[in-house]
């Protein structure tokens, strides 16, 4: 016999599933919401009733042996007769609420039911399904008196058809766990440095630890942590959950799945992504009564997911939109029901890490072990500030009392209520004349003002289904309510920042350390977590930022001759920004010397667009075919701007892009798609006013505070940008600092190892000179 050990609602859930997809907004407090309303009501039970009672039944069925628990809400006496009570809290109308309306909350008490009166011997039994609203306690029940063998036979019905798809299921766990034992790495020999980085992954995943590793482009980092990774799975429950920050890094995972099953691999990958990626509407509205996917979406689910189990492997975006279309459900919620039987898990960080959007099966559930192996990792300092920071502007509470103008019942007095509060606040601080004001209390009554707003809103969402701009009105529910759903979290790690921009008031929960966060998520709901990235330095201050100062470090040699990389320092010039003027001259030359040296493709990197723009206009571009990036490109221009590197010329292409864009990190430019760059300044984010409250901030945590706030994160995107001339062992080509501070101990010091080489170009030495010797004994080798 196979033992089974599983609650009563995990399997009425895949089994008896049923209803909408409903737009009710699940966070922290709406967990505990529905706790107190819980409590409340059992509050009121009689002396004799009980609450929380454990039930446990053996059934055996087939092959399978199932120890089945569960845990029952209430036991109440009433006529000496007892009553198995289930609550569910809810923020739905309770007039909309039927006994059919979510058909899995009535089936999980009749499970209980069974159990309890088998236990108990007793005939018959009743079963009260309550419903209390998580705003005022009213309730709604509904009452059913079952016998002992119409509950035997819904009981046995259940397990029955239970039993199918774990058939499918643990046949499938069988020949995964099968198949990775047997797995072979798909290369005949191991690149340089990857074999020591594979070793330190799979160690790290053994032992549950953290691990920090500068691995540079070329080891083969995602085939190296994937391969190792897989090979810690034991169980079901272990999941690896490859975070990446891009969409291209999601393909590059889906090809390196492809490539492992070609060479035996058994396993499951869901790709999640965003839901307006993956939205079949013209405008996401998950209102069951505006969008066919979203209503019944659970009555076809359990189809839905078989369907795709049993012919597919690989869930890409194209593939669950497939599906969703055949089988009329949301992809999106879809992409995350199947996530709940794959192995593998491709998303975004936030699916992990962000309060607002994190999957809370996996990062506040304790069913499953997820592993992480976060790619990109140095991206993580500023995507979880973001994570949980938060911000509304006053603007959009104009526009949301303009689109809900036409509302019944009006909204616009609590509208206005929050607008008057923002305006008398930033009078008070004269944020208009100061422009940015900030404290370190979180604004109490501001918060409050929100919620009474929020809860207005949410009355109107679920009464009305179809009123004009209601898309607009949704939008700004949402905001308000990420807005209050930050604020649970604030601490001595936030700034509460009011803003004057324009013409308008920008209001900001602003985390400037979330390190302490992410630790707990990993400490507390993680099997083993695995951060790399080629540009980790130092090294101590991502530890800091990211994990709290926790986790262990190693360093993988970049697997490249430093040769084909020539790399020079012009620290003759100032790039600072009153010296900008008098750097103009000197940057047109360097962009000569490259662009006559050799003909070929080479990017110019501006610490800005302001300074971009300031060259251009004197640089003479006649003799060049130039790419410019512009402020919001679309994904469409960026692409064709890209596949411009491809085409071939006869006179040098000169790119100029701005440093930390997305033309300077997360892009492979392979071969003579690039020959060279040149980095004008150190890339050192701008001196404002938020950057100097996170260097206040450094100086009383670390007190490094210049460094943490400038230094360090500046310094990262000129090493990301130098490393995309170099991406394969056959690619050649240049590299060109440009300012006087390169030469500083500070930044120095801050030079990857394989940077060793450099070659500095001092005053009245001609950079020209240098590539010409470069490229002559590139074309000698």
């Amino acid at each position: 016999m196979k033992n089974i050990k599983i609650t009563a609602k995990d399997i009425v859930k895949f089994i008896h599933s049923g209803g909408d997809l409903t737009s009710e907004f699940q966070s922290n407090k709406r967990a505990l919401e529905g706790i107190e309303a819980h409590n409340f009501l059992q509050r009121k039970y009689k002396e004799e009733d009980k609450k929380e009672v454990f039930l446990e039944t053996i059934f055996e069925y087939g092959e399978y042996s199932f120890h089945i628990t569960g845990r029952m809400d209430g036991l109440l006496i009433e006529n000496n007769k007892y009553i198995i009570e289930e609550i569910k809290s809810t923020k739905i109308d309770l007039e909309l609420m039927e006994i059919d309306t979510r058909p899995e909350h009535l089936m999980q008490a009749k499970m209980y039911a069974y159990i309890f009166a088998l236990n108990n011997e007793l005939k018959s039994i009743n079963v009260r399904l309550t419903y209390i609203a998580v705003e005022g306690y009213e309730t709604k029940s509904f009452n059913k008196r079952y016998n002992l063998s119409q509950l035997h036979k819904f009981f046995s019905n259940t397990i029955i058809e239970y039993t199918k798809w774990l058939i499918i299921y643990n046949q499938h766990q069988s020949e995964k766990l099968k198949s990775i034992e047997g797995l072979v790495f798909p290369f005949e020999e191991y690149r340089e440095g990857q074999y020591k980085f594979m070793g330190a992954v799979y160690q790290t995943l053994i032992k549950k630890d953290i691990l920090y590793s500068v691995a540079p482009t070329g080891i083969g980092k995602t085939v190296g942590s994937l391969y190792s990774a897989l090979k810690t799975i034991k169980n079901e429950k272990e999941k690896i959950f490859y975070l990446t920050a891009k969409n291209a890094g999601k393909k590059i995972v889906v090809d390196t799945v492809n490539l492992l099953k070609e060479n035996g691999l058994i396993c499951k990958t869901t790709v999640i992504n965003s839901k307006e990626v993956m939205c079949l509407m013209d405008k996401v509205d998950c209102d069951p009564d505006i969008c066919p996917y979203s209503k019944g979406f659970f009555n076809r689910l359990r189809e839905a997911v078989n369907d795709i189990f049993v012919h597919n492997d690989v869930y890409d975006m194209k593939i669950i939109k497939e599906y969703g279309i055949y089988h009329s459900i949301c992809p999106h919620e879809f992409s995350l029901e199947i996530s709940n039987y794959s192995d593998v898990v491709i998303c975004d960080y936030n699916y992990a890490f962000d309060p607002r959007v994190h999957l809370i099966r996996y990062f506040e559930d304790d069913y499953y072990t997820p592993k992480l192996l976060i790619d990109e990792a140095h991206n993580m300092v500023d995507r979880t500030r973001n994570m949980y920071s938060s911000s509304l502007s006053k603007k959009s509470l104009v526009n949301l009392r303009k689109a809900a103008n036409k509302v019944k019942p009006s909204i616009r007095s609590k509208v206005n209520k929050l607008l008057k509060y923002i305006d008398e606040f930033t009078i008070i601080n004269e944020v208009e004349k100061i422009k940015f004001y900030y404290q370190d209390n979180l604004d109490i009554e501001l918060i409050s003002i929100m919620e009474g707003l929020n809860k207005k809103i949410e009355k109107i969402l679920s009464e009305k289904k179809k009123f004009l701009n209601r898309d607009k009105v949704l939008d700004g529910y949402f905001e308000l309510i990420q807005f209050v759903r930050i604020s649970e979290f604030y601490n001595d790690n936030y700034r509460f920042i009011v803003q004057a921009v324009d013409d308008d008031i920008i209001i900001t929960l602003s985390c400037l350390d979330a390190s302490k966060y992410i630790l707990d998520t990993i400490k507390s709901r993680v099997s083993g977590t695995v951060l790399f990235s080629a540009t980790l330095s130092p090294i101590d201050y991502y530890v800091k930022l990211i994990t709290n100062g926790e986790g262990k470090t190693i360093s993988i040699p970049s697997p490249f001759k430093q040769s084909h990389l020539g790399l020079f320092i012009d620290d003759t010039t100032s790039t600072r920004y009153r010296d900008r003027d008098r750097s103009i001259d000197n940057i047109i030359d360097s962009i000569y010397a490259l662009a006559e040296t050799k003909i070929g493709n080479y990017i110019i990197f501006f610490p800005s667009y302001v300074y971009l723009n300031m060259v251009l206009k004197q640089f003479n571009t006649e003799d060049y075919e130039m790419l410019i990036q512009t402020r919001n490109m679309s994904m469409k221009q960026r692409k064709e701007m890209l596949n411009e590197f491809n085409c071939l010329s006869d006179k040098s292409r000169v790119a100029f892009f701005v440093l930390g864009g997305s033309f300077s990190e997360g892009i492979d430019y392979i071969g003579d798609m690039l020959n060279g760059v040149l980095i004008v300044g150190v890339a050192m984010p701008q001196y404002n006013k938020y950057n100097e409250l996170l260097r206040n901030y450094f100086d009383d945590q670390f007190n490094e505070g210049f460094d943490y706030a400038y230094t360090y994160p500046g310094m990262n995107k000129v090493i990301q940008a130098v490393g995309r001339v170099i991406r394969t062992n056959h690619d050649i080509g240049v590299a060109i600092l440009f300012d006087d501070r390169y030469s500083h101990n500070k930044y120095k010091m801050l030079f990857p190892k394989n940077w060793s080489h450099k070659k500095v170009i001092g005053k009245g030495q001609y950079l020209q000179s240098y590539l010409s010797q470069f490229w002559d004994e590139q074309d000698n080798n």
